[in-house]
């Protein structure tokens, strides 16, 4: 099966992994006042801070699988350098969930060797399943990118339903912001130069998401 293949597969969102549980945020930033006008807006936020650290995370995922002799170990390595960055415990809450839902898809497709154990994050997980599926570290990190646009894009025509093709301008809109994401994390090969940005109002936002009342999302 070619790489390219395997980017498409990885990023549909029909994967059994419990992604349509997720809006990226964008419930509870709808729920406390930003308008459906500014989520392109919102879709640049998060691509420079909260989905450039996961991207990053994934690519060196996949980096010290093809090349660590001790896989778990960097692994973990990586897993905890992206939790130090997520200062907020609902979103690791979040990605952790996701992580055991691609582990056990990734473990009936691939071989991937996943330590059962052990919790790894989401981008964890992909890192290591685009690596056995024999994506390189750009596509990686594009896959990330536009994974948080479409997740973002679809959750907003539920929860507030306008005309989808401005939803397809508004994935086109952000291809530049992700092709920078690209460029900025897609080559990384050490963990210490993981991106260490944040997001403090969509943290605060899914903190408080947690404990809202009739969320069609959990995150």
């Amino acid at each position: 099966m070619s790489a390219s293949y395997v980017a498409l597969l990885l990023a549909d969102g029909r994967l059994p992994t419990g992604a349509h549980t997720q809006s990226a945020g964008l419930e509870p930033a709808l729920r406390h006042g930003m308008t459906l006008a500014e989520v392109p807006h919102y879709l640049t936020a998060r691509l420079q801070t909260i989905t450039e650290v996961e991207a990053a995370a994934a690519v060196l995922a996949r980096h010290q699988w093809l090349t660590a002799p001790d896989r778990t170990a960097a692994l973990a390595e990586v897993d905890q350098a992206w939790r130090v960055r997520t200062l907020s415990d609902a979103l690791r809450d979040s990605s952790d969930l996701l992580g055991r839902s691609y582990a056990r898809l990734a473990t009936a497709l691939w071989p991937v060797g996943l330590d059962p154990s052990r919790t790894y994050c989401r981008a964890v997980v992909i890192g290591a399943t685009a690596a056995a599926g024999g994506l390189d570290g750009p596509s990686v990190a594009r896959l990330i990118g536009y994974d948080d646009v479409q997740t973002v894009v679809s959750a907003a025509l539920k929860l507030s339903p306008f005309d989808p093709i401005d939803g397809v301008r508004w994935s086109l809109a952000a291809e530049p912001q992700v092709a920078r994401l690209v460029a900025r994390v897609g080559g990384l090969t050490r963990v210490a130069d993981m991106p260490a940005y944040s997001a403090p109002q969509m943290e605060q936002w899914a903190q408080l998401h947690r404990t809202a009342e009739r969320r069609l999302y959990r995150a």
